[in-house]
């Protein structure tokens, strides 16, 4: 994945200005800074959901994305919801991966989002994206309302999917979370972001 020369505004006000950044397979890449300061906006440029106003964005397939806010189906369940993203698979193979993944976030298959606790739906939503089987993904506050014993076990999926040789780019907080990942950190600290290869 590249970015190059992006940039995007909102209501006349200059977000992203003229970001660079290459992501290569097998590399972790987590965009640290504070909130609202654009790190959401340039991960759903990177996913296509919003246009780059300046610039090009190469993506070699298209990425599996975990929201910061948990877009889950609320009428179906949790195994369906699986389903349902994994729509471009035969349906065997959606519900084998949907079961498996399910089980590896402690998720009951039949259960709805809105019966769910945050730190539940939360799990949902990045257990998704891990089993969508794509070689891009994007990660977005993956360790929010998970508490500490999720959060490691989350830490450690992104490790194994980098060691896979998957390109992930996530944005979090809690860089402490990072220090099993061989990863690199792009600090965003101003606004606009500008980002460069190498920072």
């Amino acid at each position: 994945m590249q970015l190059k020369n992006v940039s995007k505004f909102h209501g006349g006000k200059c977000v992203i200005r003229r970001a660079d950044l290459s992501v290569k397979a097998g590399e972790v890449v987590c965009l640290a800074g504070p909130s609202g300061i654009g790190k959401t906006t340039l991960i759903e440029i990177m996913a296509g959901i919003i246009p780059a106003d300046q610039g090009d964005v190469k993506l070699n397939e298209l990425p599996a994305l975990a929201f910061q806010d948990d877009i889950l189906i609320p009428w179906l369940s949790a195994r369906d919801n699986m389903e349902y993203a994994l729509s471009g698979m035969p349906r065997h193979e959606r519900r084998v991966k949907a079961d498996i993944w399910l089980d590896r976030f402690g998720l009951l298959s039949n259960q709805k989002p809105w019966a769910m606790s945050g730190g539940m739906r939360r799990r949902l939503n990045l257990a998704r994206a891990f089993a969508s089987g794509r070689n891009v993904l994007l990660l977005d506050e993956p360790f929010a309302f998970l508490d500490g014993a999720w959060q490691e076990l989350v830490a450690d999926f992104i490790a194994r999917a980098g060691s896979a040789g998957k390109a992930l780019v996530i944005s979090s907080h809690q860089l402490h979370f990072l220090k099993k990942i061989e990863s690199r950190i792009v600090e965003v600290v101003s606004s606009p972001i500008v980002l460069s290869d190498g920072t």
